[in-house]
């Protein structure tokens, strides 16, 4: 009698490291995001404070 695999043999090592490499490409989309949305409030703060007009001529 032969024997027969059910199924595909599961590696452990492989499972860590694809979750790692997933989680890895998680953290990087999600420090994108923040630095994007940490430079558009920046942008938007330094927009408020400039004034539109250049200072009076005091000479």
């Amino acid at each position: 009698m032969t024997s027969r695999h059910r199924g595909q043999h599961r590696d452990p090592v492989h499972d860590a490291l694809k979750a790692f490499v997933v989680l890895g490409h998680l953290a990087a989309i999600g420090l994108l995001g923040i630095a994007v949305h940490q430079q558009e409030t920046l942008h938007d703060t330094a927009a408020t404070t400039v004034p539109d007009s250049d200072p009076p001529n005091t000479t």
